[in-house]
C-alpha cells in the first residue's frame, strides 16, 4: 500500500501545535502586519516628536510669541469697544488710535500711582522680614514642641549658632534697570501689534473670504475664526470685568480692616485673579504677610485672609458661573495643568494667558474631527 498525500498547510493559515490560527485574519501576509504595526509606532513617535519640537520652539521664540500672544489676547478685549467706535462711524485707524492711547494712559497712571509704595515694600524689605519672623516666632514654636522630629531638626540646626546669614536690601530699580531692555521691547512690540490688529485684523479676514474655496476648507476656517474671536472676547471681556469688581471689593474690605494702600491691593488682587488657583494663593499669602505686620496679634490677620478668601469663593463659584454660563466651563484639573505647563514655559505672562489658550484648543476641538479627543478632555 503506498500511503496517501496530504496537502501542504497554508502558512497563512496555519495553526501551532495548540490548533490556534496564528494570524487574526487569514487574508493578510505575517510581513504585512508587522509593517502594519511598525508603520502605527512610527506614527505615534513622529507625534511625540513633533510636540516636542513644538514646545521647544515655544520655549525657544518666547521673546517673539509672548508680545504677539498678548497683543492678540488684548485685541479681543477690546473687540466690544472698536466695535463700538466703528458704529459711530470713526475710522478704524483713528478709532485703534484712541483706544490704546487710552490704554497707554491708564496703564501711566496705575504704574505711577504703585511705583512709590511698591518701590518702598522693596527698600524695607529686610527690616519688615525680620519684624515678619519675631511674629511668626511663636507660632513656630508651638509646632515645634508638638513633636519630637521638630526639636531635632531644631537642635540641628543651633550646632553653630556663631552663623549669621546678612540680607541685603533689594532694589527695585536695579530689578527694573536689569530687565528694562526686554520689557521695553516687549511692550513696544505688543503695543504696536495691537494697533495694527484693531485697525485691520477684520480686513484680512475679508480679503481671505476672496480665496478659493478648496473643499470648503475656506469657509470652515472663517467659520472657526468667527466663532473664536466671538467666545474668547466675550470670556475675556467678563473676566476683565469680573475681575475689576473683585479688586473693587477686596480694596474696600482690606480698607475697612484698616490695611494700607487698599487700591494697590485691591488692584494686585483683580490682576492676579486672571491667574486661577494660584493668583489667588499668592494673593492670599502676601495679605496675610502684609496683615501680620501691620496688626497685632493673630485675630485681624486671620479675618483679612479669610474675607479675602471668601471674596474669591463667592466669585469663583457663584459670579464667574452666572457671568458666563455653562458654555466654557472647563475641567478644573486641565484648568491647574494648563497653568502650571504655561508658567513654566513663559512665566507668569504664560500663566495669564493659560485659560484664553485652553478655550481656544476647546472651541477648535469641537468644530475640528482630529482634535475631538481634547475638547472632550477639557470639557467639565
Amino acid at each position: 500500500m503506498t500511503a496517501s498525500k496530504k496537502p501542504l498547510p497554508d502558512p497563512a493559515t496555519a495553526g501551532d501545535t495548540n490548533g490556534n490560527n496564528r494570524h487574526s485574519d487569514p487574508a493578510i501576509p505575517a510581513r504585512a502586519q508587522d509593517n502594519t504595526g511598525w508603520s502605527r509606532i512610527e506614527t505615534r513617535l513622529l507625534i511625540a516628536l513633533t510636540l516636542l519640537a513644538v514646545v521647544y520652539t515655544l520655549a525657544l521664540a518666547q521673546l517673539l510669541l509672548v508680545p504677539i500672544a498678548l497683543a492678540f489676547l488684548l485685541s479681543l478685549v477690546l473687540a466690544p469697544v472698536m466695535r463700538w467706535l466703528v458704529r459711530l462711524r470713526i475710522p478704524r485707524p483713528l478709532s485703534a488710535a484712541v483706544i490704546v492711547l487710552l490704554l497707554l494712559s491708564g496703564l501711566n497712571y496705575g504704574v505711577s500711582q504703585s511705583i512709590d509704595p511698591v518701590s518702598a515694600w522693596f527698600e524695607r524689605a529686610p527690616t519688615l522680614l525680620k519684624q515678619l519672623e519675631r511674629k511668626i516666632n511663636p507660632i513656630k514654636k508651638t509646632v515645634e514642641d508638638m513633636g519630637k522630629a521638630a526639636d531635632q531638626v531644631d537642635r540641628i540646626a543651633s550646632v553653630n549658632p556663631a552663623q549669621t546669614v546678612e540680607v541685603k536690601g533689594i532694589s527695585l530699580s536695579e530689578m527694573m534697570y536689569s530687565n528694562a531692555r526686554g520689557l521695553a521691547t516687549g511692550a513696544v512690540t505688543t503695543t504696536l501689534l495691537l494697533y495694527f490688529i484693531l485697525s485691520w485684523g477684520p480686513l484680512m479676514l475679508k480679503r481671505i473670504s476672496h480665496l478659493p474655496n478648496r473643499e470648503g476648507r475656506r469657509d470652515h476656517f472663517i467659520e472657526l475664526s468667527v466663532i473664536l474671536e466671538a467666545e474668547i472676547s466675550k470670556y475675556l471681556s467678563c473676566i476683565t470685568l469680573v475681575n475689576f469688581g473683585l479688586g473693587c471689593v477686596v480694596a474696600a474690605a482690606l480698607y475697612l480692616f484698616g490695611m494700607p494702600n487698599p487700591l494697590l491691593w485691591g488692584a494686585v488682587a483683580g490682576l492676579l485673579n486672571f491667574i486661577p488657583y494660584l493668583g489667588g494663593l499668592v494673593t492670599a499669602l502676601l495679605l496675610g504677610a502684609t496683615a501680620l505686620l501691620t496688626f497685632d496679634g493673630l485675630a485681624l490677620p486671620a479675618m483679612v485672609v479669610a474675607a479675602f478668601t471668601l471674596l474669591t469663593i463667592i466669585e469663583g463659584q457663584i459670579v464667574t458661573p452666572l457671568v458666563l454660563g455653562h458654555r466654557l466651563s472647563l475641567n478644573p484639573l486641565m484648568v491647574f495643568l494648563s497653568v502650571l505647563f504655561w508658567f513654566w514655559l513663559w512665566g507668569v505672562a504664560g500663566a495669564l494667558m493659560a485659560v484664553p489658550m485652553l478655550i481656544t484648543l476647546k472651541l477648535v476641538g469641537d468644530r475640528v474631527e482630529a482634535l475631538r479627543p481634547i475638547a472632550v478632555i477639557t470639557q467639565r
